[in-house]
């Protein structure tokens, strides 16, 4: 991931978008909404939680943890150009932030990085599926019009999930990873996702 492609801001802005509930497989409430720059404290705290083996899946960096800057980064998403969705526990006195989609473009580009991570105890029981149920339409809004990614060959929950999605997902011969891309006027995507538009 590039940091320097995406838009940032420097104050409190975010769509008027609503916070929708879900359930994970196991029959856990969570809630899914957009990422505001108040969230900061509750990044840093799901920064910190997830294992260097999280990191690296996400960042394809070999971090013991996440960089201050990457949390301030991401806590400062432009809106307007990129979909940053979270899903949160809610619990006294406050929530508890589970996972963190985000979807990254260069500002003038109708073409997107597509990315997910969940804390590690949260894995696996469809967290980031909900988020990305949530994410994909944001984007469509936002005028985006194709999505990419990489992924890890040992990531095998996130190449399941992306394939389900409506991806296409290749090996790449060289890097051995995956590589995975989704035109949202796709038929694929039509038929995985129900072609919201």
């Amino acid at each position: 991931m590039h940091l320097e492609r995406a838009g940032d801001i420097t104050k409190e802005r975010y769509p008027n978008q609503a916070e929708t509930p879900a359930f994970t497989k196991t029959g856990k409430p969570i809630y899914l909404r957009p990422l505001r720059p108040s969230d900061e404290p509750l990044m840093e705290e799901f920064f910190k939680s997830l294992s260097p083996r999280s990191i690296f899946f996400r960042f394809f960096a070999y971090w013991k943890s996440v960089p201050p800057e990457v949390v301030a980064y991401f806590a400062k998403i432009d809106c307007d150009l990129n979909v940053a969705m979270v899903a949160v526990e809610k619990h006294k006195p406050g929530e508890r932030l589970l996972g963190l989609c985000g979807i990254l473009r260069k500002p003038g580009s109708t073409r997107a990085e597509f990315a997910v991570v969940v804390r590690d105890e949260w894995q696996g029981i469809g967290v980031g599926a909900e988020l990305a149920a949530a994410s994909l339409p944001a984007a469509q809004d936002l005028g985006i019009k194709e999505l990419f990614g990489i992924i890890s060959p040992e990531n095998h929950t996130m190449i399941a999930m992306a394939g389900k999605l409506g991806f296409t997902v290749r090996k790449n011969r060289e890097s051995d990873y995956y590589e995975m891309e989704m035109h949202f006027n796709s038929e694929q995507y039509n038929q995985s996702f129900g072609g919201a538009s």
